[in-house]
C-alpha cells in the first residue's frame, strides 16, 4: 500500500459509511466523509450536486474558473474515484465516492 493511500485511508476512517450508501461524498481532514449538503450551505448553492462534475457546472454557471482533476500525491488508479474540484480563489474540495469511504473504514 503506498503512502499516499495510508493518508487517504487515515482521513476517511473516522465517517460511518452504512452498507447501502454510494454516490459521492466531500472529505473533510477533520471529519472524514461528509455529505455534499454541506456544499449547499458553504457555497450557497441552488440543490444539492450529484457529483463533482455537476458541483463545477454550478460554479461555472455563477461564472467561475474550474478544473477538475486528481489531488496531489492520490495514485493515478484512485482518478475515477477521486477527484478535486479547483476554483480560481482557494477553494479545492476533495470529492470521493462511497466504495471509497466503505473500504477505507474497515
Amino acid at each position: 500500500m503506498t503512502k499516499h493511500l495510508t493518508l487517504l485511508m487515515f482521513l476517511l476512517a473516522p465517517f460511518p459509511v452504512h452498507a447501502g450508501e454510494s454516490g459521492w461524498f466531500l472529505l473533510s481532514r477533520d471529519d472524514g466523509c461528509v455529505d455534499l449538503r454541506l456544499l449547499v450551505k458553504r457555497e450557497k448553492l441552488p440543490r444539492t450536486p450529484a457529483s463533482p462534475e455537476e458541483y463545477a457546472q454550478m460554479l461555472r454557471d455563477r461564472g467561475e474558473s474550474v478544473t477538475l482533476g486528481l489531488p496531489d500525491g492520490v495514485p493515478p488508479e484512485l482518478a475515477p474515484k477521486v477527484v478535486q474540484v479547483k476554483t480560481g480563489e482557494s477553494k479545492a474540495p476533495v470529492f470521493v465516492t462511497g466504495d471509497i469511504c466503505r473500504s477505507l473504514d474497515k
